[in-house]
């Protein structure tokens, strides 16, 4: 799992010998700025050594009770 702290750096926990991973980003923490997602990507090749990364970016409101959240 990749974490990212409050001042915007990135931290793992250890799975060894795992080569998929993934990480959910809120849609609020988008911006035409932001490097997050690029930052989420050399994370994860570069230090994790990873194969395989699934990146999912979700509406940061809470979906209401009268409306059904789906996962694509």
């Amino acid at each position: 799992m990749i974490i990212q702290n409050p001042d915007g750096s990135l931290n793992h926990t250890q799975q060894p010998e795992k080569s998929d991973y993934y990480a959910a980003v809120p849609a609020s923490m988008l911006d035409d700025q932001s490097s997050l997602i690029e930052r989420l990507i050399n994370f994860a090749f570069d230090i994790l050594g990873a194969r395989h990364l699934e990146v999912r970016v979700y509406d940061s409101e809470p979906c209401s009770t009268e409306s059904v959240c789906q996962s694509n």
